[in-house]
């Protein structure tokens, strides 16, 4: 192996192991956010090392099942909840957290 060669390869390990630790936690999750389609909009399916964790087709606490309207609203939502979940916190989110979001959309 040339010298070059030992460099190209120590820089794609050293990229490989900042990515490892960026998208894991302390304890080791791995978090995935994946957009799902439900009826006439969307959902979000959070999966915490590639095993389903929270399966929302519906906007969470707001009465009915109403899917969000566009993919950009319902990932900033898993996006809140992946952050909850990170920060030790209970994955919910109340209606009033839930209003700021849609209003900010």
């Amino acid at each position: 192996m040339t010298t070059t060669d030992k460099k190209k390869f120590f820089i794609a390990l050293f990229s490989v192991l900042i990515s490892l630790l960026i998208s894991c936690n302390g304890r080791g999750h791995f978090y995935t956010l994946k957009i799902i389609p439900s009826g006439d909009g969307w959902g979000y399916e959070i999966r915490i090392n590639n095993r389903s964790y929270i399966h929302q087709p519906f906007i969470p606490a707001v009465e009915g099942n109403l899917p969000f309207s566009d993919k950009k609203t319902a990932r900033k939502t898993g996006r809140i909840v992946i952050e909850k979940l990170k920060d030790n916190q209970p994955p919910g989110l109340t209606k009033e957290e839930i209003d700021k979001i849609l209003k900010e959309n």
